[in-house]
């Protein structure tokens, strides 16, 4: 994420405003492959002792991770899943390898894509449940990138998303990968356990090629992969404690700018008895010229 000055000072701010709920903010990054200072929740690492805990497959990537890691990141190689046996399907793309087979019909329909997600090896992989990790409490921040294994990994994480406040997934709307849930399974299955859509944080396409032809256009015209975003639903998030929403004002606005979200959990912490830090939060989005 690019940095712009206002915002790195709205969010130091904001940090210092949040200090007494935000101690050991948790993000947990399932697919963490290529993770950096670049990464989506990068901001959200201002808070007060913030942690990362990973989860990356790839031995060598794994330990790659590890090696740059600051103290506050620690990765594991675990593949998540449902806890059997499954293949590794190694893709010339690194970022599309998946426990999933590529679907070669859909791939050969789309620019360049067959050629990322060709298979290069097979491995034999054990998978790991994200309810049966000990090193996981409550997660504030859950992102997933595992190419079609989303939904996988959400039902096999129930006890987990009671205690988890934003979902940040990487889901597929045609399917990539054979027998891949898509983005209505997966948000059908959040939103029956507590969690509304927010928004898409960034969508992805290709364009469709002919077989043997060359793509025309100079822009894809179909949206094939998004990152959703996730959030507690209405009814769920009228029950936060004050200490879950202000984690949660500090997760949506550092991370996504949503200001407005900030707001709502702000006034509904003093609500529910907490101190009233809604006002002193719009007198920081004042000052950042950020009211509309």
């Amino acid at each position: 994420m690019k940095s712009y000055a206002p915002w790195d000072a709205h969010r130091a701010a904001l940090a210092e405003l949040l200090s007494p709920f935000l101690d050991k903010f948790t993000i947990v990054d399932v697919g963490a492959h290529g993770t950096g200072e670049a990464d989506v929740y990068a901001p959200a690492l201002e808070a007060p002792n913030a942690l990362v805990i990973g989860f990356e497959p790839n031995t060598e990537e794994c330990a790659r991770l590890n090696l740059q890691s600051a103290g506050r990141r620690r990765f594991f190689a675990h593949a998540i899943g449902n806890g059997r046996p499954g293949i590794f399907h190694v893709c010339r793309g690194p970022l599309t390898s998946s426990l999933l087979r590529p679907n070669t019909a859909v791939l050969d329909q789309y620019e360049n894509l067959a050629e990322l997600c060709e298979v290069t090896a097979e491995m034999p992989i054990d998978t790991v449940r994200l309810d049966d990790i000990g090193e996981i409490g409550a997660v504030d921040f859950l992102k997933l990138d595992i190419q079609g294994a989303t939904l996988l990994a959400l039902e096999n994480a129930e006890q987990l998303l009671q205690q988890t406040l934003v979902v940040h997934a990487e889901t597929e709307f045609v399917p990539i990968y054979t027998g891949e849930p898509l983005f209505s399974e997966c948000e059908l299955f959040l939103r029956q356990r507590g969690f509304m859509f927010h928004h898409f944080h960034s969508l992805e396409g290709l364009r469709m090629t002919p077989a043997g032809a060359h793509a025309v256009g100079r822009h894809p015209s179909q949206t094939l992969w998004a990152d959703a975003v996730f959030v507690p639903s209405l009814e769920r998030l009228a029950r936060l404690s004050c200490r879950d929403l202000a984690r949660l004002a500090w997760a949506m606005d550092a991370v996504y700018g949503a200001c407005d979200l900030a707001m709502v959990c702000l006034r509904r912490c003093a609500e529910n008895g907490g101190p009233y830090l809604a006002e002193r939060y719009r007198s920081l989005l004042a000052e950042g010229g950020m009211l509309a």
